[in-house]
């Protein structure tokens, strides 16, 4: 009996995380709609008074209903959570950040791209046998942003609210039941939260060096490393690549990208029995697994997510 009483609690606690970032879903959708018909609306304004063009595709770039939604959000985390939990996020410290341990963490970064983009490339191959194609949706999920409101959500923001979302609540719910099963749970859900074939297994990686770097140096450090992805990789380096030759992208690309991952196969290498030994120290308790995963909460957040990657291959 007390077994059952112990599952009910967990899957309970468990299912709250769930249904949070199902409403923070929600949320991010519904203010994301309202931008976008605003601005449609504003252009046909615009283009019926011949103060401007008719441009629906424009809209698509809009980032202001994605910064609405982090604001919104971030007052409802506040109202709930306090301020105390914004200043426990950011004060708190575990190891010190060395230069050379920084180093290796961007190397590792970096050199996950070309993990994930061997990861695309298979994708194509396999849904191409059915007559599909993932490539539409990489143009929308990856590259420069397109307006200062974008720039500032993709660059910013969005790493900021993530990592306060995932790193700061989804960690934090989790850490009691020990720090390696709050990593890799909060990784999965990171994973699918992104809700596509092309980032959810790269964002489950990143999510377990994220969670590691959270849990062993601090939060802090965290927030960095995201930001330093999306802002520097993702956006700065396209917009420099961009303005270059074409034979100057590739040399550029094979030193940055391929150097960093040979680099990260030379730190796995040098670090594996540091890693195995790391492993080894924490069990993750398998009813905490069980009951993680098989959740009313985790279990609706992970059905929408994963109808969502599947729909976006018939788009």
């Amino acid at each position: 009996m007390e077994e059952k009483k112990i599952n009910k609690m967990l899957r309970r606690r468990f299912s709250g995380v769930g249904w949070t970032l199902l409403c923070y879903y929600g949320i991010v959708n519904l203010l994301v709609i309202v931008a976008l018909v605003l601005d449609l609306a504003r252009q046909g304004l615009l283009s019926l008074t011949g103060g401007g063009d008719w441009n629906p595709a424009s809209a698509m770039d809009n980032g202001w209903g994605y910064l609405a939604a982090i604001g919104v959000g971030a007052v409802i985390l506040h109202g709930w959570k306090g301020t105390e939990f914004f200043q426990g996020l950011f004060a708190r410290r575990q190891k010190t950040m060395t230069a050379g341990t920084l180093a290796a963490l961007l190397a590792l970064c970096v050199g996950t791209q070309i993990v994930n983009s061997l990861w695309i490339t298979l994708l194509e191959w396999i849904v191409s046998a059915f007559g599909l194609s993932v490539m539409e949706t990489l143009e929308g999920v990856s590259g420069e942003a397109g307006s200062l409101s974008m720039f500032l959500y993709m660059g910013i923001f969005a790493p900021l609210s993530e990592e306060i979302l995932f790193r700061g609540l989804v960690l934090d719910t989790l850490r009691p039941y020990g720090k390696r099963f709050a990593i890799f749970g909060s990784a999965v859900l990171f994973g699918l939260f992104h809700g596509n074939l092309l980032q959810t297994p790269y964002a489950f990686g990143v999510g377990l060096l994220l969670g590691y770097v959270t849990v062993e140096y601090s939060f802090v450090w965290a927030v960095v490393l995201h930001l330093f992805n999306n802002l520097v990789l993702a956006d700065l380096l396209t917009r420099l690549m961009n303005v270059l030759p074409v034979f100057l992208q590739d040399g550029l690309y094979v030193l940055i990208f391929g150097g960093c991952f040979v680099a990260s196969l030379v730190i796995l290498g040098v670090k594996a029995r540091e890693i195995r030994e790391y492993n080894r120290s924490e069990w993750m308790d398998r009813r905490c697994l069980k009951c993680f995963f098989l959740n009313f909460g985790v279990l609706t957040l992970a059905a929408l997510m994963i109808a969502n990657m599947i729909s976006l291959l018939f788009l």
